[in-house]
């Protein structure tokens, strides 16, 4: 079982993180870049746009807030900041990576995490300072620590700032619910193991079918789906591994469509 896999990864990660260490520390291993970023050259009060610029090497990969049956998720620490009020992070549509026994969720290449960040007080400087620790993954996988630190001064200066357009193309790539929420049709399929079959209308000539990811609850895994396209509909066959069958009544599950132009996500109680 899936399950069992899990708690093997935990433990190897756990000997793992300790012979890591002096690797995680070593300068550029994995990572090209890593930058706070602002969308506006000053703040005047009010709520502003920023994030967090990951830029890793060639054949690296970190990971999203599920990681899935292997990897590190990120933990952002923002308490030794000055001047804000609160700096809530979004998450970019995720990839599936998809290996034998093994499905993750992440970024290959570069993320971008936007933040929306508020000041307490308009008329005093804004310091983000961030304690980060996360993990990449190539032939071997390494956790990584940060510190990082940036000011915007307050003023009436608002122009947009060096990664203005990096950064609203990253808010672009948050899933959000689509205008027609009836184009997917979502069910549990009639058989012994549990399977979910998921149809997605209108992708017709020169569709590429989005990648789908199904975000649940701890202890449920989702298999990669199996893909069909049946005229201008796309049908996705999911297997589900529970702990219990009782886990699945009533639970809620997030239906994630991930494609070069697509950042969609579907909520539903099942």
């Amino acid at each position: 079982m899936r399950a069992a896999r899990r708690f093997g990864f935990l433990l190897v990660t756990a000997l793992a993180w300790l012979a890591a260490v002096p690797l995680a520390a070593a300068p550029g291993m994995g990572v090209r870049g890593l930058d706070l970023l602002t969308a506006q050259r000053a703040h005047d009060g009010a709520p502003f746009l920023a994030g967090i610029d990951l830029r890793l090497a060639e054949g690296w990969k970190t990971y999203w807030k599920r990681p899935g049956d292997s990897g590190i998720p990120p933990v952002f620490d923002w308490s030794a900041s000055e001047n804000v009020a609160s700096v809530d992070l979004s998450w970019p549509v995720p990839e599936r990576f998809d290996a034998p026994g093994d499905i993750t969720y992440g970024y290959e290449g570069e993320v971008v995490w936007p933040l929306r960040v508020v000041p307490e007080d308009a008329s005093r400087p804004v310091t983000l300072r961030l304690s980060m620790f996360y993990g990449i993954c190539s032939d071997i996988c390494v956790p990584r620590e940060a510190n990082l630190e940036l000011t915007v001064p307050s003023g009436a200066e608002t122009d947009d700032g060096q990664g203005a357009s990096r950064l609203r193309a990253a808010l672009a790539r948050v899933p959000v619910p689509p205008a027609d929420a009836g184009m997917l049709d979502i069910r549990w399929r009639e058989a012994s193991a549990p399977a979910l079959e998921v149809s997605l209308a209108g992708c017709g000539k020169g569709c590429a079918p989005p990648m789908l990811i199904v975000d649940g609850p701890k202890n449920i895994w989702f298999g990669t789906p199996r893909v069909k396209r049946e005229g201008d509909v796309v049908r996705y066959v999911v297997e589900v591994e529970v702990l219990s069958p009782a886990m699945l009544e009533g639970v809620e599950l997030g239906f994630i469509l991930s494609g070069p132009d697509t950042a969609y996500v579907i909520r539903k109680t099942m």
